[in-house]
């Protein structure tokens, strides 16, 4: 015989479970906005002091400012007050440039130049593929003296790359010194949106090919792979890789550059700071030659990594100075106005599970460049190259 429950029982049990599953509830919540509150003080605080101050720079300032411009660099202040040198904080126009830059895109007149302050010289390191500086007939050294009405001896630096500046399918008017001839004309070279070099090889000898790696953005392991077999069927038999005055990219394309110098085993590991890892590893298949890296105080993060994992596998020789030491890797956090975060979020570690921070990567073969040869890098001729000629002869 079954036992039943009156309606009036039942309505009690209804009642004491809906308040028993309240009062959890509630304690769940509770605890969660305690732990939540010293947060919510700290934000309070943070954003109520920048509060005060804009209300007395609005009451009592005397000039004119850009509120936008005030709030940038209040976020400029609170990152670099983090005290972490690679972490940095990007406008919504500073992002929008980043972004292009590590996607491996280049806007403009097609050139990767560098700028002399101290001589005031503008000079044309490489001259992109497919770029209207390619087909005007720019060539390496060759320098910008000016563009449209502004020239660089006058105007400065900014003015002529402001000039340079401008919507793409238009035309810039660009005055060039020729570095083979020494004459000066004035060209028009369009505008247009190409792929950044940022590897290039070629042959130093018979047997000895040579790779310049200007960064690890994206693409670059592409450019990479092709570089190498190219030098390869022209009958390489030793590689010298260039990471020097490399300022790194992405850990992704680092880990494809290596893939088929390495043996089995470790690229990298990165670990965040909740204690997780992500491994990067290498196949089995790995190049069997003599190598040697070329390495400088601006090599840095995954050119520093380039040659560390390369010297702990045994597999190259690393010439040159010691390296920065940078330990950290970034992520870039988009923000709700359109700028971002770029911060340190990952430790990361060579092979051997060697922390490079304060250390970098110690040369084999230590070789100094004079300061005025280093000033000069990328105009050096191979036999003037002190570091190039020290990996050379390690190599024969």
């Amino acid at each position: 015989m079954s036992k039943g429950i009156s309606k009036g029982t039942a309505v009690v049990l209804c009642v004491l479970s809906a308040a028993t599953a309240f009062n959890a509830s509630y304690l769940v919540m509770n605890r969660y906005y305690q732990n939540k509150l010293p947060d919510y003080e700290a934000n309070n605080a943070i954003y109520g002091k920048l509060g005060e101050i804009r209300e007395r720079v609005d009451d009592l300032y005397v000039g004119e400012y850009d509120v936008q411009d005030a709030v940038d660099m209040a976020c400029v202040g609170f990152v670099t007050g983090v005290g972490d040198r690679w972490s940095s904080y990007m406008s919504k126009e500073e992002y929008e440039s980043y972004t292009t830059s590590l996607e491996g895109q280049a806007f403009g007149i097609g050139v990767y130049t560098t700028y002399d302050q101290q001589e005031n010289r503008l000079r044309i390191i490489e001259v992109y593929e497919g770029s209207g500086a390619e087909e005007a007939g720019l060539k390496h050294g060759d320098e910008i003296v000016g563009a449209g009405d502004k020239m660089l001896e006058k105007d400065g630096y900014q003015a002529v790359i402001d000039a340079i500046a401008g919507d793409e399918g238009t035309d810039a008017q660009v005055m060039i010194r020729h570095a083979d001839t020494g004459e000066t004309e004035t060209l028009a070279i369009e505008r247009r949106e190409v792929t950044a070099t940022m590897v290039t090889g070629k042959m130093l000898d018979d047997t000895t090919g040579y790779i310049y790696i200007y960064n690890f953005h994206q693409h670059a392991d592409e450019q990479f792979e092709k570089v190498l077999g190219e030098l390869l069927d022209q009958g390489a038999q030793k590689l010298i890789f260039d990471v020097r005055n490399d300022p790194g990219g992405s850990v992704e394309v680092l880990a494809n550059m290596l893939d088929p110098l390495l043996p089995e085993g470790t690229i990298m590991t990165l670990r965040a700071k909740d204690g997780t890892e992500n491994v990067y590893s290498s196949d089995a298949e790995a190049l069997d030659l003599p190598m040697a890296v070329l390495v400088n105080a601006d090599s840095i993060s995954a050119a520093e990594f380039f040659a560390a994992a390369l010297q702990e596998y045994g597999k190259a020789i690393v010439v040159g100075e010691q390296t920065i030491g940078k330990g950290y890797s970034q992520r870039t956090y988009p923000l709700s106005d359109g700028s971002a975060l770029r911060l340190s979020d990952n430790e990361y570690f060579t092979p051997q599970g060697k922390s490079l921070i304060g250390t970098g990567v110690t040369p084999d073969i230590s070789v100094d460049l004079p300061a005025d040869k280093a000033q000069d890098f990328y105009f050096l001729a191979p036999e003037d190259d002190d570091q190039l000629i020290a990996a050379r002869n390690a190599l024969s």
